[in-house]
Parts: structure tokens; sequence; C-alpha cells
């Protein structure tokens, strides 16, 4: 099934074939597993919590060491006292990517081209003189997404970047950026004829 060509200005000019990004059987778990590992990759590891050494208070020994028929106790902001430190809670630094192989990482890309394949628009090289938000506003309303999650793919095209930057539910994203997650959390994908050539070569080298 060829998809339709259409340029700046939202005209069709024909269609054309997008084999290079497609399988012939979409591959669910690697496409979860990417998702997944791209989530993972997201998270800041920012959570932190107190040690002992950290908690307010405690400075004086509670009790005497002997002598008193209670256990030995140094702090009461051991961990097992009420407002004490945690033993092994998180810390700042904590690294959770996941990682996949690249041809995992592939198949997962191309697997979610081909479930969005019939949503897939090929826009024809466009060379805009200076970013402009009405110019690609103007291409959804002719396409009737505006509104829509709408994926923009462009081939180091930086004034078309900026021209969908600010535009309401558009996902901008360089050729080499675009992920298994983007693909499927789409409605409608716009991607330059240029940068299917270029994804092409990276996910079937």
């Amino acid at each position: 099934m060829a998809n339709q060509i259409i340029d700046i200005s939202g005209n069709s000019n024909g269609t054309i074939e997008i084999d290079s990004l497609l399988i012939d059987k979409p591959n669910k778990q690697c496409m979860f597993e990417q998702v997944i590992a791209e989530n993972a990759g997201k998270r800041q590891a920012t959570l932190s919590t107190l040690t002992r050494g950290e908690v307010r208070g405690g400075g004086k020994k509670p009790r005497p060491q002997k002598h008193t028929g209670r256990a030995q106790m140094g702090s009461i902001r051991a961990s097992n006292c009420v407002g004490g430190g945690n033993s092994f809670g998180p810390k700042p630094g904590r690294n959770y990517k996941l990682y996949l192989n690249d041809k995992a990482a592939a198949v997962g890309l191309k697997s979610s081209f081909t479930t969005n394949h019939e949503n897939i628009f090929v826009l024809e090289d466009s060379k805009i003189a200076k970013p402009s938000a009405t110019i690609f506003s103007k291409l959804l309303k002719k396409l009737n997404f505006y509104g829509k999650k709408v994926l923009l793919i462009a081939n180091d095209n930086n004034n078309l970047l900026l021209s969908s930057r600010n535009v309401k539910n558009v996902t901008s994203k360089n050729w080499n950026q675009v992920s298994t997650r983007d693909v499927l959390n789409a409605n409608y994908i716009i991607i330059e004829n240029s940068a299917i050539v270029k994804i092409g070569k990276v996910i079937n080298k």
C-alpha cells in the first residue's frame, strides 16, 4: 500500500512506497520493550531519602549501654525508631536506563511504522525561508489534522522544526531522534521524503 505525498501547502502530489520503514509482521514484544526502555530513560532519578546521619536530632545516647535490661541503643534516629533515618532508601543518581540491542530496536521502530502505516503522509522536501507557525498550521488545517496528535519527522530542516514547535499537539523530531514511542503515540505522521531514506539506512543496515 502506497502512502500519499503532500507539499507544504497540503496539496496531494501522488503516492510513494515506504517499504524501507516497514516490516512484514509487526513484532509486539520488540515494540513493548522499546517503549519500556524509552520510558525508563526519561526518569530523572531525583528521589532522595535521609539516612540516620542526615535526620535532625539523636546526637545524645538515649540510655546507658548496660544494666537497663533493654537493647543497646546509640541514637533515637536509628532506622527502627519513629522519626529515624531510612536504611536503604533511594538516593539521586540511580541509573534507570534499560538497553536493547540495535537489531531489536530497529525491529521495534519498523513495527511501529507498520502499525501506523495508514496514517503516514510523506512531505516533499520543503525549503521554508524562515520559521512560520502559520504555514505549518495551514498545512494541518488543510489535512484536517489540526488539534490531533501529529508527529513531524524532518530531515535536518531546522526551519520546518521551528515552524511546528509551538503548534498544539504536534511533536517535532529530527530523523535521528524519532522513537517507537513517538510513532505509536501519534494519530498522524508527517515525514519528509529525504528523511525516509536516512531512517531506512539506519534500521536496515
